[in-house]
């Protein structure tokens, strides 16, 4: 079981802390990077720093409704087919390979809901042959549960993601991705929770477990020096 510990980026200006070899970069949902500071990135990187790219919600939101790097919304939003899709995800596989990066986090909002219409594109997405070589990692905001969310990503070949504070699910597998922010985001998690944070993670050959609350850093180190003395 190897447990790779990390948090969530959201900022243009990306921190490394030494410890936590999973980088995030939340901040792609919302805008790229210049292909230069991908480069700065990956050089400046910490030894076995792992990179996480994410598809922006212009695609994956069914209801956005700005133009995005010149393409309008209607050409993107709930990952519509199309040459400026394709555009998009040449550029986050380009990021990807700059970054030595194998993991794509697909992160649908609210609006994306279980209807048919939106599975059969996001289906149809995740299987683009630009994408062979990645880890697709999804999860799914709004009214989903994350045993639904298992489900279905399992059903595409696709990585479900959850956060095992909130739900208790019994999953195995080769890898697990988890996103954590609790039920209590505003105070610092404690041992208990880090020990179901551990629980989920036993099932898994690998897992890469990324903090998204609001002490995202001092979570994440806590919980290293928690796994260290489980060792």
């Amino acid at each position: 079981m190897h447990i790779h510990v990390g948090i969530q980026n959201l900022q243009p200006r990306v921190r490394f802390h030494e410890g936590l070899d999973v980088v995030e970069l939340g901040h792609m949902m919302h805008g790229f990077y210049r292909e230069s500071t991908f480069r700065n990135l990956a050089q400046a990187a910490l030894p076995g720093s792992r990179f996480v790219v994410a598809v922006p919600q212009a695609v994956t939101d069914p209801e956005w409704e700005r133009p995005f790097r010149g393409i309008e919304p209607e050409k993107l939003r709930g990952f519509a087919p199309s040459e400026h899709q394709e555009r998009v995800v040449a550029q986050v596989c380009r990021a990807a390979g700059l970054l030595r990066s194998q993991t794509v986090l697909i992160r649908t909002p609210a609006t994306f809901t279980p209807a048919r219409r939106h599975l059969d594109r996001l289906r149809d997405f995740v299987h683009l042959p630009a994408w062979k070589n990645l880890r697709r990692v999804w999860q799914a905001e709004g009214v989903w549960d994350a045993a639904h969310v298992v489900h279905t990503a399992r059903e595409m070949g696709i990585v479900p993601v959850w956060d095992p504070l909130m739900a208790s699910l019994r999953e195995t597998g080769d890898f697990a991705y988890f996103r954590v922010r609790g039920p209590m985001p505003a105070k610092l998690l404690s041992e208990l929770q880090f020990q179901r944070l551990m629980e989920a993670c036993m099932g898994f050959r690998r897992s890469f477990v990324v903090f998204c609350t609001l002490h995202a850093r001092a979570d994440a180190l806590n919980f290293l020096k928690f796994l260290q003395n489980e060792a």
